[in-house]
């Protein structure tokens, strides 16, 4: 039978073998912050597009549709504006 000490003492070099203890991933560069604001503001701008032209094509007056979809996505997507931006 393996003594307590030496199946400890090969349980801790196999996790530092391993690589476990010290992942090599710290060093990685982080997403750049601008990148989710620029896909929030193009969703925006598509999303109000589309909308717009869906009200319009009900008979809507072109300006009162636009302003309609920007309340409406404020209001369903308040939770995804960006930090920074109103």
């Amino acid at each position: 039978m393996k003594s307590p000490t030496f199946l400890a003492a090969a349980t801790f070099i196999l996790a530092l073998g391993t690589g476990c203890l010290f992942p090599k991933n710290f060093a990685k560069v982080k997403a750049n912050p601008h990148i989710s604001t620029e896909l929030q503001q193009q969703f925006e701008q598509r999303w109000e597009e589309k909308r717009a032209a869906d009200l319009e094509a009900q008979g809507m007056n072109a300006d009162a549709a636009k302003a309609q979809a920007a309340q409406e996505f404020s209001v369903k997507y308040s939770y995804a504006q960006p930090a920074g931006l109103p």
